[in-house]
């Protein structure tokens, strides 16, 4: 379990701000437990606070109702969680789980004493720090079961983590880039004065000129004035004329003049990165997550309509 900064508390307590006054009432009882208007409620603080950073008017108000649903099922879930959690009873390092959660909030939030710790948690989340302890305690212990019951079934095969890494292997790889300078002579009038003009430069360059030199003096292109750089590109996203003109240099190289429309252009191999493909044993941590998480999910609904199926759950009032 990821420990919660001072900031994210009151989405993780469930805790809201002061509600209006209002008769309490069961919503719904799970086995020997119920669930209150009240409970639904500071749930529901927990959507508002998601919700009103994207909607608001009436969009909001159907955003809520159907977050209302959702709550109260989550409600029921974590009864079903807690009544299965309590029956096979807390593992034996969970109250030291569950000091070094609180001394590393504390850490985070600078305090010196529990005391203090105390008095934030009442004036932010109206609970005192023995009753954030028993929250901490029930989460960690339904953090457990969920990895017991859930989690302990999940299994990764060698062989789908390597089908995974070949099936998605471009996620893994950088393309090909390569860095290109280039000098343009421009056809105006004679296209033969223009072609014999670029391979006079092209000779020059053979003979050792410096391109950039030859370009800031004889290439009448944008790039001129920078020694004919043009820039760092993927060689998949170049047009296909100019990946032909360039194809089989290596760095350092320059291409033959070639013919675009109305100019002679010759291309200089500033520099030349080749396909590279991340090993699969780097990133093995990462597929084995993807792939976890993809079972996860109807893993996890799967142990939830057991507990369903085998529990007492009545409703006493519809949620619209």
């Amino acid at each position: 379990m990821k420990y919660l900064t001072w900031a994210t508390l009151a989405l993780f307590c469930g805790f809201c701000a002061a509600q209006a006054k209002t008769v309490d009432r069961i919503l719904a009882q799970v086995n020997e437990d119920i669930i209150t208007l009240s409970d639904l409620n500071r749930k529901i603080a927990e959507y508002r606070a998601q919700l009103e950073t994207k909607f608001s008017g009436d969009e909001l108000v159907q955003m809520m109702q159907k977050a209302e649903k959702q709550a109260l099922q989550q409600l029921v879930e974590e009864k079903l969680l807690d009544q299965k959690a309590a029956e096979l009873g807390p593992s034996s390092d969970i109250d030291s789980r569950v000091s070094t959660a609180i001394q590393q909030i504390m850490q985070e939030n600078k305090m010196k004493s529990t005391d203090e710790l105390d008095r934030g948690l009442m004036a932010q989340q109206g609970m005192n720090l023995r009753e954030f302890r028993d929250m901490l305690r029930k989460q960690f212990m339904r953090d457990d079961l969920i990895g017991g019951m859930v989690g302990s079934r999940i299994a990764l095969l060698s062989q789908e983590i390597e089908k995974y890494y070949k099936d998605h292997i471009t996620e893994f790889s950088t393309p090909e880039e390569v860095t290109l300078s280039e000098i343009s002579i421009p056809i105006e009038g004679n296209s033969q004065e223009a072609e014999s003009r670029a391979n006079d430069i092209y000779g020059r360059l053979l003979k050792g000129e410096a391109f950039a030199v030859l370009a800031s003096q004889y290439s009448k292109g944008p790039t001129a004035n920078k020694g004919g750089i043009t820039g760092t590109f993927q060689l998949s996203k170049l047009n296909a004329d100019t990946v032909k003109a360039i194809a089989g240099l290596k760095e350092g190289d320059v291409s033959k003049p070639q013919k675009f429309n109305n100019l002679y252009v010759i291309f200089h191999i500033d520099e030349r990165k080749p396909v590279t493909v991340r090993p699969l044993d780097e990133v093995k941590p990462e597929l084995k997550n993807r792939l976890y998480n993809q079972k996860y999910t109807p893993e996890y609904e799967r142990f939830i309509t057991q507990l369903k199926e085998n529990a007492y759950i009545q409703y006493f009032e519809e949620i619209k």
